[in-house]
Formats: C-alpha cells, sequence, structure tokens
C-alpha cells in the first residue's frame, strides 16, 4: 500500500498525462508490486461510520488511522512524502507490538525543519526503512535524531530521461532568433539572443537573481509555482508573479505546463538555481530536468546541494545571496558557450548514468524486497 494523500489529479491521472506524452512518467507504477493508493478516496473500504469520522479529522490523521486499520492486509506500507500522515502512522506503529506492525518505508526529502525533527526524533523506531535521498538529511537523521545509520538509506533522486531529452524537441521551438529580433538595442554586449531560465517555488532567491540581471540585457523566464494556502519566501519578497519589483527588461514570470518547461530549457544557454541557504537539497528537481536536457546549472552553493552538481563538470556554485557574484558567473558563461555546451552534454551523460528511472526503481525495490523479507 501507498500512502501518497494525492489531490486530483490522482497519481493515475498523472501515470495518463504521461503515458499522453504531456509530462514525466510516475515511477511508483514500475514498482513490480500489486499497489493500493491511499488517498481521500478510500478504496481500502472503510464503513460508513469511520468515513463520517475521517470526515471529521484533518484529512493526513485520516489517512494515518487508515493505514493503521488495514495494514496487516499488506506486505508493506510505502510513504512517499506525506510526512502528515506517516509519521503519526510511524509514532502509532512505535507503540504497537512487532508482530502486529506492517512494515513502513518512508521517503523524505526534508526532515530537519520545525516539527517534523521534534516527531520523527519519538517515531523513527515505528518506521523499517528511512529513504533519504539527501546526503544531508540522512546524516541529519544518524547524528542529530539518532536513527540507526542501517534503517537509512541514500539512492539518488530520479529524473524521466526519456520525457526530458533535447531530441524531442522541434527545432522551431527552440529558435530565439525572432525574439532576439525584438530586443532593444543596448550599449554594450547584445545579449539579447541569449536566453536562460529558472524555476520552482520552495526557497528559491529569485530577488537575487533579478538583482544580477538588472541591466545586463539577459533574457530570462523564472517558471516560478505557487501553491494555494503555502507561503513562501520569494512570494513574500517580490509578489505572487514579480510584481513587487520593477523586473528587468526581458525577464518574466510565470508557470509553465511540463511540456513548455522542456522547451524552456531546451532553448536555454544554462539554467539558473538561486536558492536561499538549506540543509537539504531544495531545487533538486529543476537541477537533474535541466542535466537530462543537456544544460548545465548555476546553482547557490547550501549545505544541502551536494549530490548532483560538480563545480566545472556540469556546473557551477556561486555564494548564497551575493548578486554580483552571481551575475559575473552569469555573464562568464554567456561569453563562453563552448563552455556552457560542454558542461551540458556532461550533464546529461550524469542524468542517464545516476538519475535516470529504472536505477531509481531498483533501488527501491531493493529496499522494498528486503522490509518485505
Amino acid at each position: 500500500m501507498v500512502s501518497a494523500g494525492w489531490f486530483p489529479p490522482y497519481l493515475e491521472e498523472v501515470a495518463e498525462q504521461a503515458e499522453a506524452g504531456t509530462r514525466s512518467k510516475v515511477w511508483l507504477y514500475d514498482l513490480p508490486y500489486d499497489l493500493t493508493v491511499l488517498d481521500q478516496r478510500f478504496v481500502t473500504g472503510p464503513s460508513k461510520v469511520r468515513r463520517l469520522i475521517y470526515g471529521r479529522l484533518p484529512l493526513p490523521l485520516a489517512f494515518a488511522a487508515e493505514a493503521f486499520r488495514v495494514r496487516k492486509k499488506y506486505d508493506a506500507i510505502f510513504a512517499w512524502g506525506a510526512e502528515a500522515a506517516s509519521l503519526p502512522l510511524a509514532l502509532a506503529f512505535r507503540f504497537t507490538p512487532r508482530r502486529k506492525r506492517a512494515p513502513l518505508v518512508t521517503l523524505y526529502s526534508w526532515i530537519s525543519s520545525g516539527m517534523k525533527a521534534k516527531l520523527l526524533r519519538f517515531a523513527w523506531p515505528g518506521i523499517t526503512t528511512l529513504v533519504l535521498p539527501p546526503t544531508a538529511q540522512a546524516e541529519f537523521a544518524v547524528k542529530q535524531l539518532g536513527v540507526p545509520a542501517e534503517r537509512v538509506t541514500s539512492p539518488k533522486w530520479v529524473v524521466d530521461t526519456e520525457f526530458f531529452n533535447p531530441d524531442l524537441v522541434k527545432p522551431e521551438a527552440v529558435d530565439v532568433t525572432a525574439v532576439a529580433e525584438d530586443a532593444d538595442d543596448a550599449d554594450g554586449p547584445d545579449h539579447g539572443a541569449v536566453t536562460i531560465c529558472s524555476a520552482g517555488r520552495e526557497m528559491r532567491d529569485f530577488a537575487t537573481l533579478i538583482a544580477a540581471l538588472d541591466g545586463t540585457g539577459i533574457r530570462c523566464h523564472i517558471a516560478g509555482s505557487l501553491v494555494a494556502g503555502m507561503d513562501d519566501r520569494w512570494r513574500a519578497e517580490l509578489g505572487d508573479r514579480g510584481e513587487r519589483v520593477a523586473l528587468p527588461e526581458g525577464v518574466t514570470f510565470g508557470p509553465l505546463t511540463p511540456i513548455e518547461m522542456r522547451e524552456l530549457y531546451a532553448r536555454s544557454r544554462f539554467v539558473v538555481l538561486p536558492l536561499h541557504p538549506s540543509d537539504t537539497d531544495h531545487g533538486i528537481s529543476c537541477m537533474i530536468e535541466a542535466f537530462a536536457m543537456g544544460r548545465a546549472v548555476v546553482c547557490t552553493r547550501v549545505d544541502g546541494q551536494r549530490d548532483a552538481l560538480e563545480e566545472g563538470v556540469n556546473g557551477a556554485f556561486v555564494p548564497a545571496h551575493d548578486a554580483a557574484a552571481l551575475r559575473a558567473q552569469i555573464l562568464e558563461l554567456i561569453a563562453d558557450p563552448e563552455r556552457a555546451e560542454a558542461m551540458g552534454r556532461e550533464a546529461r551523460r550524469l542524468a542517464e548514468a545516476e538519475f535516470g528511472m529504472d536505477r531509481w526503481v531498483s533501488a527501491l525495490t531493493e529496499v522494498l524486497d528486503a522490509v518485505v523479507s
């Protein structure tokens, strides 16, 4: 059973979209198991009375309660994120006799923040295996929370290199000459034909990126996305779509579809990932998508982002909150397209070798097989 807490579109609908080629693949369905996905539809069949009770509970607690109820019907419970449900479930398992539990495998990305760390400190004995791809977070679990090292595993994250593939992008989607012809003339180097991009939401330092681009004439689209009901630092700094600042010429904001994002990567010289300091790998999805598209990444050096970018090989690091340093690195790579292209080739090779779908599915299958056996 998988505790996903997935709201519409549901996982199977996302899988259908992937099958139609409109988004990347849902790796979950490549796991070699008969899966039941626990979401707000409660396909596990609780009674009408239970459904009424669940309707009065916060949804994550309802998921935890239902997973606990049906636990013995399944060989294992795999919680993909959904900390608000899986941590209470783990806490319940801690105080349940071992023979009456089910193996619980949790996949998390950021456990050191706020209440999650406090709850996990008490709940981890109820977790069979803790999957933490960011090595900084795996270290935190072992050193700060006391989780035994043998219960923690850190496979590298995954990107669909078949969907994020530069060969799938039509040449006309990559052509920037029409855009460049519309760029206003400016003194100094004409960067109007050069496009770069950035993307994401959580812990993004878009304010520093905007300051770095000011006056350069470089065209950049920031595919910033927002989640209803969630706040973030860049939202407070810039407004939902950057309306609180005077955006430099050529800089635009706005979310894109997966196909549009793929095309944006393809027509960008490289990708910029500005981050606020963090102890986890915020921005990793954007980074490895860019790698898969054969694009180097300029990223803020933060403690948590240490598992993918190799300095000078597939990208470059810059200091946090340093617009001058970021500007210098951007201009340096724009002035050296051959170097940017070489790093992009290595990025694609790395994405295929170390972040591919088959490797990820194999790693999770090994974990789940071990806990079931």
